[in-house]
């Protein structure tokens, strides 16, 4: 083990490097008892010509579910699309057996949004980026 050295990599880190990183944290997770599954999970809402005018893209592992990334066009924000977007994953999720859905948005993205559809504020980084806030928002699903 005196031959150790740190390897610098800009970009992507080389296939076999990231696969020793992901083979050693299942290996951890599985032996601490919660041995890792997950599956991505995504409903996009679109016209006749398979247009994607919103989506929503989650992640389910063990019995959460995170919203990865949720998007609607700004011609047809309002109308509840989101709303309905976030109705059909949580109901996904539930049948699941997920008793939680987390989630990261910026200041000038959703959280209103989130805080009308039952999520609470559990942390936030304030200056990131500069002037603005990250907040963090979790949702027991029942």
């Amino acid at each position: 083990m005196d031959d150790l050295k740190f390897v610098v990599t800009k970009g992507e880190p080389k296939p076999e490097n990231l696969q020793a990183l992901s083979s050693g944290l299942l290996a951890h997770h599985a032996s601490q008892g919660h041995p890792r599954t997950w599956e991505k999970y995504s409903v996009f809402l679109t016209d006749k010509n398979d247009k994607a005018y919103a989506g929503v893209i989650v992640t389910f592992m063990w019995n959460g579910m995170h919203i990865d990334s949720l998007w609607v066009d700004g011609a047809i924000r309002g109308k509840k699309w989101g709303s309905k977007l976030m109705g059909l994953v949580e109901d996904e999720a539930r049948k699941r057996g997920c008793t939680i859905a987390y989630t990261d948005t910026f200041s000038w993205q959703a959280t209103d949004f989130y805080e009308k559809l039952g999520y609470t504020l559990y942390g936030k980084l304030e200056g990131f980026p500069e002037n603005d806030s990250l907040s963090y928002y979790s949702k027991r699903l029942t």
